[in-house]
């Protein structure tokens, strides 16, 4: 059990959290900040990101204290002064800190997934920009059994407080690997574990998701939420993937789609997810 600590706010040991909007600083120095009780429960069953600390108000002490490691220092602070520290309105009462260390290489976690089940599921997410579709995707990616998500490098930090909330903290479960040479790293599974690039496409003359089998290795390749995929992306893709839909019809948001494609990709009779699915986390 830890032991709670009250603090003031120019405390230097709180500086991680007293420099929250300062993402970019967070990230240099190797940590990143959450927000809520649900958060803090996934950072600790985290066995990829240790806990460094915790900053929670008085009502919440006793219960997270209990949570915590002795080591762990829980430091304490007021319902006015989280909200300072949170930027906004800010009602969760608990924040904490995890340290940032990098996932295996996508040729290892290929390997691994491969041996565990012979089947492999990759997404690819070369530009998606909003922070919240890609913790959708991610959370939509945990409960479907994907092995791994790559982006691109005009993606979202994952480990960010908004892709961290929309995801319930499943980036912390799910290898998200921020890769600034995803051209080439795609490639190499292609040619060294016969991984399929598959591009989800809006194209009619493409395959249609409902008649669409699809291989035992796959990359499932996302576009940008204005423009979709590059004409380069769709080349260096083996297949080509599209949701039918009415003539006329707007595409779908990005995220949505993806939550249809992998249903329909991961759910087929012969090939249930790695991991039954259960009820969607409160928000």
């Amino acid at each position: 059990m830890a032991r709670a600590v009250a603090v003031d706010l120019d405390d230097p040991r709180i500086r991680v959290y007293r420099d929250l909007k300062q993402s970019q600083e967070a990230r240099r120095r190797g940590w990143f900040v959450l927000e809520g009780q649900k958060l803090l429960d996934r950072l600790l069953a985290s066995e990829q990101f240790p806990i460094a600390s915790a900053l929670v108000t008085e009502r919440h002490v006793e219960r997270v204290a209990e949570k915590l490691p002795e080591e762990v220092p829980l430091y304490v602070v007021t319902e006015e002064q989280i909200r300072q520290v949170a930027g906004y309105a800010f009602h969760l009462g608990v924040l904490a800190c995890g340290v940032r260390r990098p996932w295996p290489s996508p040729r290892v976690l290929a390997q691994r997934a491969l041996a565990k089940s012979g089947r492999l599921t990759i997404v690819v997410c070369p530009a998606v920009h909003n922070p919240e579709n890609l913790g959708a995707i991610v959370r939509l990616a945990d409960v479907f059994g994907v092995d791994m998500v790559l982006a691109g490098r005009e993606c979202p930090d994952p480990l960010s407080r908004r892709v961290l909330r929309v995801s319930m903290g499943t980036v912390m479960r799910v290898p998200v690997i921020v890769d600034p040479e995803l051209e080439r790293t795609v490639a190499e599974l292609e040619r060294d574990q016969a991984v399929v690039p598959v591009a989800t496409v809006t194209d009619q003359t493409a395959e249609r998701l409902n008649q669409f089998k699809r291989p035992d290795r796959m990359a499932l390749v996302l576009g940008n939420e204005a423009h979709g995929l590059t004409d380069a992306w769709i080349g260096r893709c083996s297949r080509r993937l599209t949701i039918p839909m009415r003539t006329g019809a707007e595409s779908l948001n990005v995220a949505v789609a993806a939550g249809i494609m992998l249903y329909m990709l991961m759910c087929e009779p012969d090939s249930p997810p790695r991991r039954p699915l259960q009820a969607a986390d409160e928000p």
